[in-house]
């Protein structure tokens, strides 16, 4: 099993995940400030690869606001898009390490075909050709997401090594509670296995603790699982599509991050899985 911890930019409590890094030899951090991305992300992938050398690959995750979504970015500040991913080349050479580059977006697979951004996203993909980065790009939780799992539509219909998919178990959880359906009949229209193990790359992987719709990012949405049973419901998702051999990143938000305590609770489940299997 392939477990990637995830802290922010500051590598807030790093000292604490710093043993599973270590083990795995991967990490994604969130970036949280929107002036100056380009240089926060190589200031942190060097200050990471000099506090462990032996890490090999990292995800910069994009900061969470709806200007920082693909779309936007890529009809907005293409140009600007192009430079951070030839800065990231760069990077990931001077650093020794794989490098993803991940996007949110909340286009479904219509949008992004009618409106050119497949062809956007082939220009992004042109740079980064020959090099250790890749883009991954995030499953969504918005009423147009039902029938159809969208960044997966994209990745087939581009078929480039450089793009992959992160899968996001919370947003499985959030549009079959959006539409008051089943997880598992959800899931037998959303997601299609051979297509998630050939365009998946990382999951991000959490409980989701509300079951009637609602997201409280606070205190439901993305927390340590509460209970085996829903960790085992998640992780069966993985295993009934063929991914549980994917990254998992424990993407866990908590009340405290200084100690990454719910986290290392996740992390430790997974551990405990895998000794199961």
């Amino acid at each position: 099993m392939i477990i990637y911890p995830k802290t922010c930019e500051n590598l807030k409590g790093i000292e604490y995940l710093k043993e599973y890094v270590e083990k795995s030899k991967g990490i994604e951090i969130q970036l949280l400030s929107y002036e100056q991305t380009q240089k926060k992300t190589y200031e942190v992938l060097k200050r990471l690869k000099n506090e462990m050398p032996q890490l090999n690959e990292v995800t910069i995750h994009l900061p969470i606001r709806e200007d920082f979504n693909f779309e936007a970015l890529a009809f907005s500040k293409l140009e600007i898009e192009k430079e951070r991913l030839k800065k990231l080349c760069e990077a990931s050479e001077e650093c020794d390490l794989n490098v993803n580059l991940l996007y949110h977006t909340r286009w479904n697979y219509n949008s992004w075909s009618n409106s050119g951004a497949i062809d956007r996203m082939k220009e992004l993909l042109e740079v980064i050709q020959n090099s250790r980065v890749n883009i991954l790009i995030e499953n969504i939780y918005a009423l147009v997401e039902r029938r159809e799992c969208a960044v997966l539509k994209v990745a087939k219909a581009i078929d480039d090594s450089h793009l992959k998919v992160c899968l996001d178990t919370c947003h499985l959880h959030c549009v079959a509670n959006m539409f008051k359906i089943s997880l598992n009949e959800y899931l037998n229209t959303y997601l299609n296995k051979e297509e998630c193990e050939k365009y998946i790359q990382q999951i991000h992987f959490a409980g989701t603790l509300n079951k009637d719709g609602y997201i409280d990012e606070k205190k439901t949405h993305g927390r340590a699982h509460d209970t085996w049973a829903s960790f085992e419901e998640d992780f069966n998702i993985l295993k009934q599509f063929g991914i549980e051999d994917k990254v998992i990143v424990t993407e866990v938000s908590e009340d405290d991050y200084s100690t990454r305590k719910d986290q290392i609770k996740e992390i430790q489940m997974l551990l405990k899985k895998e000794e199961e299997i």
